[in-house]
């Protein structure tokens, strides 16, 4: 079932255990996949001319410098709730998250720069997360940080970020003809994530399974005793069946323009209402 009321905003969770959710596999995989999605990501920028950072991106509202500022913003959080979380303190910065709000005034916060201060700020805040990321491996990826659903364990949280910007790597070069190489890992990690943290932003109670393509993945999801369980090849009883290429999936949703989905329709609507909640 999903909530015939679409909420307005993010639904958060704080306090607790935190965020209902749980992907099951290797809590460290987000954080290998950041860092070689991240790698690429920063190639890409460095090599693109200065004077085409002007130029549109798959959001309507930013360009490349304001959607690069953007990534700069996450990260910056992504490094500062990480450091919080392996001292054994979970921020609680994000209260309120609006998902187009919040993230405007967050990379406003950063102020206009040039193409090349970008590039040197990604640089270095990467370089923080990456080393925050060495500290929490030492004492483990289930102390909690925060992302926009509230607070989670820190391998979810960079999961999010991952998400984030993921889908971002594709609204950059997307409308300039050119798209990523798609690397399983990567892909592995959002397309859990997301279908997760979709169910549960909606408040959907439907069980899922996913059969995807490009790479070939599928992924069962559940809710028992009100918690949101996601696992790889796992095909829960009376499943609503979604299918299609793992881009085409996120890209639905997260209420972008993509190749077609198909599936039941109780499935396809909790795609649909995350979509909507996060395209306005």
């Amino acid at each position: 079932m999903v909530d015939t009321e679409r909420p307005r905003q993010l639904r958060q969770f704080y306090g607790g255990t935190g965020v209902p959710m749980r992907v099951e596999h290797d809590p460290g995989s987000p954080a290998r996949a950041w860092r070689a999605h991240r790698e690429r990501l920063r190639g890409w920028l460095d090599a693109l001319p200065d004077e085409q950072w002007s130029g549109p991106t798959r959001c309507a509202l930013w360009d490349v410098s304001a959607l690069a500022r953007h990534l700069a913003s996450g990260t910056q959080f992504l490094g500062y709730t990480l450091h919080k979380a392996k001292g054994g303190t979970a921020t609680s910065l994000l209260k309120g998250f609006d998902p187009h709000g919040t993230v405007q005034e967050r990379a406003a916060m950063l102020g206009e720069m040039t193409p090349r201060q970008t590039r040197e700020s990604l640089a270095a805040m990467d370089a923080s997360v990456l080393a925050e990321m060495v500290a929490i491996e030492e004492v483990g990826w289930s102390v909690m940080a925060e992302a926009p659903p509230g607070q989670l364990p820190a391998g979810l949280s960079i999961n999010h970020f991952l998400f984030d910007s993921w889908v971002h790597e594709y609204d950059l070069m997307v409308p300039r003809g050119e798209r990523p190489v798609i690397e399983s890992s990567e892909a592995e990690a959002v397309v859990t994530y997301v279908v997760a943290l979709a169910a549960v932003a909606i408040g959907s109670t439907t069980p899922l399974e996913l059969r995807l393509i490009e790479p070939e993945l599928r992924i069962g999801l559940r809710v028992v005793d009100g918690e949101t369980r996601v696992a790889l090849d796992s095909s829960p009883p009376g499943a609503a069946v979604i299918e299609g290429r793992t881009l085409d999936i996120v890209d639905r949703a997260t209420g972008r323009k993509g190749g077609p989905v198909r599936g039941d329709e109780p499935g396809l609507a909790v795609l649909d209402g995350f979509g909507r909640l996060l395209s306005g």
